[in-house]
């Protein structure tokens, strides 16, 4: 609902430079949001406040061992072999963030910042759920499977990512479910910790913009995604 402003901007009669481009701005923001905050009231709702603050807790559970070399390493690695593997032999995509990899680690936290409004939801809240009645994959295709339709609207309304650089959805859906059992296992194996979720979610996002992989030649993203399974 939150996201109807921009299908209706895209597919519209609506000024694109009026009230409309700022309710869909706006509109954009509170979606990315719902998750995260349906969970807390569903949290709040079941056990109050203290049920609340032990699931921000979960975040700042910062010892993980020697979870933290696949935490940090499996995707960043996997995309950088997908682009020399290419076989497009394209090599590295030229972007900004490349030319300037000083404002890598400022952008990673922004993204990190910005799972606030989904991992709550996704990991802190469903993931627990769904374990309790199922497999830990079984689980985790669930989650990956509804997280990935949940960004579907991206892909059909200009000013999202997905939209304006023609993401191909099948290849996309793929990595989420994919990801979505990788991050499962950290979780299980973190005692629980929301900090792994955060950090492959914020990695995935800044690899789209380093090195995005529907720049990389046509079998870049399949690598990946082969890499990943």
């Amino acid at each position: 609902l939150m996201w109807f402003p921009a299908l209706i901007l895209t597919y519209g009669n609506s000024d694109p430079a009026g009230a409309s481009l700022h309710l869909s701005e706006i509109g954009k923001w509170l979606g990315g949001v719902g998750p995260s905050l349906v969970a807390i009231a569903l949290i709040a709702k079941d056990y109050g406040l203290p049920g609340v603050k032990r699931l921000l807790g979960r975040v700042v559970q910062f010892r993980l061992g020697v979870w933290y070399l696949p935490v940090l390493l499996i995707v960043p690695s996997f995309v950088v072999v997908a682009h020399l593997a290419s076989a497009s032999g394209a090599g590295f995509p030229d972007t900004g963030l490349l030319r300037s990899p000083q404002l890598i680690p400022v952008v990673f936290l922004v993204f990190l910042v910005m799972q606030i409004g989904e991992e709550f939801g996704w990991r802190g809240y469903a993931l627990n759920r769904l374990q309790q009645k199922m497999s830990a994959l079984g689980a985790s295709l669930v989650i990956g499977a509804v997280w990935a339709v949940w960004h579907a609207p991206m892909f059909i309304a200009r000013g999202f990512g997905q939209h304006d650089n023609s993401l191909p959805f099948a290849q996309f859906v793929l990595t989420l479910i994919t990801v979505s059992v990788l991050i499962t296992w950290y979780q299980n194996n973190t005692n629980g910790s929301l900090l792994p979720a955060f950090i492959c979610h914020a990695l995935v996002n800044l690899s789209s913009e380093v090195l995005p992989l529907h720049r990389g030649g046509v079998w870049t993203w399949s690598v990946v995604n082969g890499l990943l399974l």
